[in-house]
């Protein structure tokens, strides 16, 4: 009876070692993938306030065309992608600038990019 008994606990030790192995696995993998955003939001918050120092000529969609990632960034993320999308406002002196970085990650797949959108207003026509 206690071989039987024996027997028993150590399969259901063994189950839930199982489980708490995956368990810990995936909790290091979404914290890797929240460090890997919370990189890419502060390159891009980075990066707008780059362009609000911008002299309003200097954003216009022939001239804002992408960005070089910081050091930082290629370091998480190597195949990170930044881009920019500049788009003019017809009813206003205005500008909207789209800022974006996407990634894969470890095995390949896209994760969901991380954008931020700013307006730029220049000055009023007399």
């Amino acid at each position: 009876m206690t071989v039987v008994e024996l027997t028993v606990s150590l399969v259901v030790l063994g189950v839930a070692m199982a489980a708490l192995v995956q368990l810990v696995a995936l909790a290091a993998s979404q914290r890797r993938a929240m460090a890997q955003r919370r990189i890419a939001l502060q390159e891009i918050a980075n990066q707008a306030e780059r362009i609000a120092l911008l002299p309003w000529s200097e954003t216009a969609p022939d001239k804002l065309t992408g960005w070089q990632p910081s050091a930082e960034l290629s370091e998480v993320l190597p195949a990170a992608q930044c881009s920019i999308a500049v788009s003019e406002e017809p009813a206003a002196p205005a500008r909207k600038i789209r800022l974006e970085v996407a990634w894969t990650n470890s095995v390949g797949q896209p994760m969901e990019p991380v954008g931020l959108s700013i307006w730029r207003f220049g000055e009023a026509a007399p």
